[in-house]
């Protein structure tokens, strides 16, 4: 079996096309053509390139032997790693990265706000307490409706509550961006 045969073989071997096959080599459509027809015989890089994406040897496409049973076509080649660190890229390199540091400054600042909060309801507390009295918040009970006394109490404890929220959420979103960017290592 000649060479061109050869190419020929194995190309269909692999179940790839010449334009496939080109691409994996790195020559044209019609350089693979010209090799399957017999018209030219490849360069020696390109022979080694065809042993590797045939999964043989470049003894085993230059003998004049029959190709001895079926071969297994190696796998695909693995897309390359893009190169983040260039032009946009490296900005998504930096977020995969450092983007748990957007979940630590969201829990910085959830924190900031529950301080403002507990600091406001415990003030508010403290000065209607020594304003109305003890009587007002646990002897009287309560009817349903909020008081003027009550209504600033009532807004700090709100604050107060979405600041723990954005807190806990800021910790939870530093600490999976924090594994996800560790894995790409």
């Amino acid at each position: 079996m000649t060479l061109h045969e050869k190419i020929l073989y194995y190309r269909k071997q692999a179940r790839l096309s010449q334009e496939e096959l080109a691409a994996r080599v790195g020559v044209s459509r019609q350089a693979v053509s010209k090799w399957e027809l017999g018209d030219a015989t490849p360069e020696v890089d390109k022979l080694v390139a065809l042993a590797r994406v045939f999964g043989v040897t470049t003894d085993e496409l230059l003998s004049p032997e029959e190709p001895a049973g079926e071969t297994q076509p190696p796998p695909p080649p693995r897309p390359e790693r893009p190169d983040y660190h260039r032009g946009l890229g490296g900005v998504a390199w930096l977020i995969c990265r450092y983007g748990w540091l957007a979940g630590v400054y969201i829990a910085v600042s959830g924190a900031g706000i529950a301080l403002v909060g507990g600091l406001a309801r415990y003030s508010f507390l403290r000065m209607t307490q020594s304003l109305l009295g003890d009587d007002f918040f646990y002897g009287s009970g309560w009817s349903g409706e909020l008081s003027a006394a009550q209504l600033p109490l009532t807004i700090a404890t709100v604050i107060l509550a979405v600041g723990l929220l954005i807190l806990a959420t800021g910790v939870i979103l530093a600490v999976v961006l924090y594994r996800k960017g560790r894995k790409g290592d």
